[in-house]
């Protein structure tokens, strides 16, 4: 009985060493002989010789198998070559299976950790991983989205860069880094770019100038949520430059003061409401800084691109002197004027983005310990939020072997891209919030 279940291999014998390994030792019954240089069949045995390889578990004990064989002389070539086998993988000295098993694994635990548990090394677990990444990165076909978004999450000290597709709520990649050079290398996957009308993204340079060369027709639109967050930032700057002027008795009254007044003002409560109104009767500066920040986000209530630059020039020219932090942001805004404005034209937000930034800012900070490129594959492969490639099956079109026929008039024809790759991002959420990542 072949108790590997490997059918190319007759068991020889069994054993047990002191660590509770499996040894099978095991021949080929049918070996495959054919040179590689030529293809040449009429070989002759030069030498025997064996292998080692591993293999999955069984009864919770590691498995080797060592393959009892020959090396082979080629009589018309003379090269000197081994059997090969269906089920052995020759780089990783493993069978195919475990190294399948060994692909999905990799997505769920540390490489280290595999590695002892199938006694290989971590080196052969991170390649075959990034094997299955680079597999799975060839059947990454994209569709072209009307409205690309950019967008970014700090992940192992480091700023990693998203693409969107904000229509349809997709994923699309994500980068190591945040460079221009990478930025284009991604564009240029994407198909049909010119169709690109709209690219969201926030005020990071090398994006714009991404853009620019790669898709000038589109219309850059810098995200509310990042005009939003300056406003929060220089805020927070008021907030502390002005608490170090107050006595120790008065800082006291200001408990939770950061997280109250950096809330938006319809999402306060109302005992956050009361204490924000009596310190804004102490205190004028917090009331003033805190008004100016919420006066930039009410910009955003105005329905056209007129009345908000209007508004917005009221909104600047009220900003008082002594708050240098309010005035650096309206300075940047003026930097980035007609992406800024673009937004009431388009209507567009990375919000969704937005929300999987922090769901993965919480995982990392959880201690999951995963790498960005594990993290990157757990995100766009392993999830049922991950839509593959779908191509047009009802188009007048037969297949024959690798080849699309018309069945008319029997001219080649390439099939129809219907869905484009990309992890849908509510599913994705719920995948997260679930604690099935």
């Amino acid at each position: 009985m072949n108790q590997l279940n490997l059918p190319e291999f007759r068991v020889l014998k069994v054993e047990e060493n002191e660590q509770k390994d499996l040894k099978f030792t095991v021949e080929a019954i049918k070996p495959i002989v054919s040179c590689p240089e030529c293809g040449n069949e009429d070989c002759y045995k030069h030498a025997p010789m064996e292998r080692f390889v591993r293999d999955l578990n069984m009864f919770n004990q590691r498995v080797g198998i060592v393959v009892k064989g020959n090396r082979y002389k080629c009589k018309q070539c003379g090269k000197t070559f081994t059997e090969k086998f269906y089920s052995i993988d020759d780089r990783d000295k493993i069978t195919l299976r475990l190294k399948e098993h060994i692909k999905e694994l990799s997505l769920k635990e540390p490489f280290k950790k595999i590695g002892e548990i199938y006694a290989i090394s971590s080196s052969t677990v991170k390649r075959i991983f990034s094997e299955y990444v680079e597999e799975q990165e060839r059947a990454m076909i994209f569709e072209t989205p009307r409205v690309l978004g950019i967008d970014e999450v700090h992940l192992n000290k480091k700023m990693r860069c998203i693409f969107t597709d904000i229509e349809k709520l997709k994923i699309l990649d994500m980068l190591p880094n945040r460079s221009k050079k990478d930025v284009i290398k991604f564009l240029s996957k994407v198909p049909d770019l010119h169709k690109v009308e709209v690219v969201t993204m926030d005020m990071w340079k090398p994006y714009k100038e991404s853009i620019i060369e790669t898709i000038p027709k589109a219309h850059i639109v810098i995200d509310k949520y990042h005009v939003v967050q300056y406003a929060n930032k220089a805020l927070d700057s008021v907030r502390k430059s002005f608490r170090e002027t107050l006595t120790p008795q008065q800082r006291k009254q200001l408990m939770r003061d950061r997280y109250v007044l950096l809330r938006n003002k319809e999402d306060l409560i109302p005992a956050d409401r009361l204490n924000r109104d009596i310190w804004f009767t102490m205190f004028p500066t917090l009331r003033v800084a805190y008004y100016i920040k919420e006066g930039l986000r009410d910009m955003y209530l105005c329905e056209t691109k007129e009345q908000a630059i209007t508004y917005y020039k009221e909104w600047k020219s009220s900003i008082p002197c002594d708050m240098k932090p309010f005035l650096e942001v309206a300075s940047i805004i003026d930097n980035w004027h007609t992406e800024v404005f673009n937004y009431f034209d388009h209507f567009v937000t990375n919000a969704f983005t937005e929300s999987i930034n922090n769901i993965i800012k919480d995982i990392e900070k959880h201690g999951r310990g995963y790498s960005f490129e594990v993290l990157r594959a757990k995100i766009l492969f392993s999830t049922k939020a991950t839509i593959r490639p779908k191509y047009d099956k009802d188009n007048g079109y037969m297949r024959i072997g690798n080849m699309l026929y018309n069945t008319f008039d029997f001219d080649y024809s390439e099939p129809r891209l219907k869905e484009g790759f990309g992890v849908l991002i509510p599913q994705l959420l719920e995948v997260i919030e679930r604690d099935d990542f």
